[in-house]
């Protein structure tokens, strides 16, 4: 499977892989225009000329809902799978998986999730990336935890030049009901055992 040419200079211009990505990332949220350039970061009259460039193309539906407008991803899968094609181009969100992932190497982690203004997908280039590591504290105190962390944030600060603010939270305090827990709850997550 390819990339099309005619897809390749849609894809191209300012903010269409912003609005992909952030379709992509909320695939069951209908969208107005005016919350997917906020949600994208891209102006609003950008985000109506790529939301007929992509529904041309077939990426993303729309309809009318009173005097607005609701754009989703599609549900073609053929288009879903071309879509997989086009390369992760958010470098907090690629930063985020590879310290997701060098952390992995640990047996003490249980899982990380992306919270903040990353894990509503409302970042801008350039933020730091907040990363809730949930840590067994049986096997590890969080001192030396963010020790071996902190190491790690600063091999992907070098690599990449995005700067990885991990929050330790034990996986008995992320069993508990409400506080921080329950707010972590419902986030992405990158990593888990």
């Amino acid at each position: 499977m390819t990339i099309s040419v005619e897809l390749i200079g849609i894809l191209a211009k300012r903010g269409r892989i912003e609005m992909i990505r952030t379709l992509k990332a909320f695939p069951d949220k209908d969208f107005t225009i005016n919350e997917l350039a906020r949600t994208a970061g891209v102006p609003t009259m950008t985000a109506w000329r790529a939301t007929k460039e992509l529904k041309k193309v077939g990426f993303v539906k729309t309809r009318k809902v009173g005097n607005a407008t609701s754009v989703c991803i599609t549900d073609d899968h053929e288009k879903l799978r071309t879509l997989r094609l086009v390369p992760e181009t958010d470098p907090q969100r690629a930063a985020a998986i590879l310290f997701a992932k060098k952390l992995g190497q640990y047996s003490w982690i249980e899982e990380c999730r992306l919270y903040g203004n990353i894990g509503r997908g409302e970042h801008a280039p350039g933020e730091d990336v907040d990363i809730a590591v949930v840590y067994s504290d049986d096997a590890i105190t969080v001192d030396e935890a963010r020790a071996q962390a902190a190491v790690l944030a600063a091999e992907i600060k070098s690599e990449s030049n995005v700067s990885v603010v991990p929050l330790f939270i034990s996986g008995k305090e992320m069993a508990r009901r409400g506080g921080l827990a329950a707010e972590l709850r419902d986030r992405e997550v990158i990593l888990r055992r």
